[in-house]
C-alpha cells in the first residue's frame, strides 16, 4: 500500500518537474522578447509625440475650417472598433480584459452596428465564436511588419469611414508602463479629437494648410495604430512573463511539497517493512 502511494507521488514530481521545465523556457522567451519591444516602444514614443503636437497646432489653425477627420458625422450608426489582443494565450488575463471591453462597448452601444478590425488571433477568434461582424483580421505580426500593417489598418479605417461604414472608429489596446503595470485603454481615432493648444506655433504652409492636414491626417493615423500595436505587445510579454514566472514558482513549491511527502511515504513504509520483520523474527522464536 505504502510503496504504490510512494510510486503514485513520484510520477506527479515528475509531472510537475515537466511543467516546470516547460514554464521556465517561456519565461525566459517572454522576457527576451519583452526587453525587445519595450525598447522598441521607448524609441518610438517620442516620434508618435511629436507628431501628435504638430497635429494640435494646426488643426488648432483650422477651427474655421471643416475637415470630416476632424469633425466627424452628424449621425452616428455604425461604429468600428479595433481590438488588440495575442495571438497565443498563457499570459493571465491580458485578453480577457481585453475582450470584457469590447463587450461593455457593446453593451453601451446597443442601438449602433459594431464591427470590429482584430488584430491578434484570440480577437479574431472571439469575434468569430460570438458571431460580431468582423471587418477584418491581422494575425503572427512581426516586427519587421508591424509598421506596414500599421499602414494598412490605418487605410482601411479612413476607407471605411469615407465611405460611411463606419461613422466612428474606436482602438482598444493596453498601454504599456513597466514589466509589472499596464492599463487598457478604449481611444477614439476617428474622428480626430480636436485638442485645444495653449501655444500655436506658427508655420509656413506649402502648399495648403488644407493639403498639408489632408497628408498629415492618415499619416497621425497610421503612427497612433502602430504605437498602440507596440504598446499591447510589449505589455503581452510582460503579461506572459509575469504569469510564466508565477506558474514556474508554484511549480517549485508544489514540487518540494511532493518531494516531502514523497519521503515521508518512504520512510514510513521502510519502517514498516522493518516492523514486520523484526515481528516475524520475534514469531519464529
Amino acid at each position: 500500500m505504502g510503496a504504490g502511494k510512494s510510486r503514485e507521488i513520484k510520477t506527479r514530481i515528475k509531472g510537475v518537474q515537466s511543467t516546470h521545465q516547460i514554464t521556465n523556457a517561456m519565461n525566459i522567451v517572454s522576457s527576451t522578447k519583452f526587453k525587445k519591444f519595450s525598447a522598441l516602444v521607448e524609441k518610438s514614443r517620442p516620434y508618435a509625440n511629436s507628431l501628435q503636437g504638430v497635429l494640435i497646432n494646426l488643426a488648432a489653425g483650422l477651427k474655421s475650417e471643416k475637415h470630416p477627420l476632424l469633425d466627424g458625422k452628424p449621425n452616428v450608426k455604425k461604429i468600428g472598433v479595433v481590438v488588440m489582443t495575442s495571438d497565443r494565450g498563457l499570459c493571465g488575463s491580458f485578453n480577457s480584459g481585453t475582450l470584457k471591453v469590447l463587450e461593455k462597448l457593446r453593451e453601451d452601444n446597443k442601438d449602433k452596428e459594431i464591427s470590429v478590425i482584430a488584430v491578434g488571433k484570440k480577437a479574431r477568434d472571439y469575434c468569430k465564436k460570438k458571431e460580431i461582424n468582423l471587418k477584418a483580421e491581422y494575425v503572427q505580426l512581426i516586427p519587421e511588419t508591424m509598421f506596414e500593417k500599421s499602414k494598412e489598418i490605418g487605410e482601411n479605417i479612413i476607407e471605411f469611414f469615407n465611405e460611411d461604414i463606419f461613422d466612428e472608429v474606436y482602438m482598444v489596446y493596453s498601454e504599456f508602463h513597466s514589466a509589472v503595470s499596464w492599463d487598457l485603454q478604449t481611444k477614439k481615432i476617428l474622428p480626430l479629437p480636436r485638442v485645444e493648444s495653449e501655444k500655436n506655433e506658427p508655420y509656413i504652409f506649402e502648399p495648403s494648410q488644407e493639403y498639408i492636414m489632408s497628408s498629415l491626417l492618415p499619416k497621425y493615423l497610421n503612427i497612433e495604430i502602430y504605437q498602440a500595436i507596440l504598446e499591447n505587445t510589449a505589455s503581452e510579454h510582460a503579461a506572459r512573463r509575469q504569469a510564466m514566472q508565477n506558474a514556474t514558482d508554484n511549480a517549485e513549491e508544489m514540487i518540494a511539497d511532493l518531494t516531502l511527502l514523497y519521503n515521508r511515504e518512504r520512510q514510513s513504509a521502510i519502517t514498516q517493512e522493518i516492523s514486520e520483520i523484526v515481528g516475524g523474527a520475534e514469531a519464529l522464536k
